[in-house]
């Protein structure tokens, strides 16, 4: 019975090393996506970057009115916002929009 013991003690110490390097893994793919994320905002123009917001996220083109936006679209609309939590980083928005 105390070997059985001794035995899950030790596979829980392997399952504990074994999280904390996925816990790594997963920070620093967050990181690399982040710079990736980068990369493509800093080489886009604020043009597309914004058309490309309006098709895909603005609330307002998005229930048909395209073309009629009223809301003033920031030019840091999609920048990339690093992840605490290492998940995939945010994008910035325009204040307004919601998900359905």
């Amino acid at each position: 019975m105390l070997e059985e013991l001794l035995k899950e003690i030790s596979e829980l110490e392997e399952y504990k090393v074994k999280f904390e390097h996925q816990k790594k893994d997963k920070e620093r793919m967050s990181e690399e996506l982040y710079k990736l994320m980068k990369e493509k905002y800093d080489s886009t123009p604020v043009s597309e970057r914004i058309e490309y917001y309006k098709k895909d996220m603005c609330r307002c083109c998005r229930n048909g009115t395209f073309g009629n936006c009223t809301i003033d679209i920031p030019d840091n609309i999609r920048e990339p916002i690093p992840s605490d939590k290492a998940w995939i980083p945010a994008t910035r928005t325009c204040g307004y929009f919601e998900w359905d």
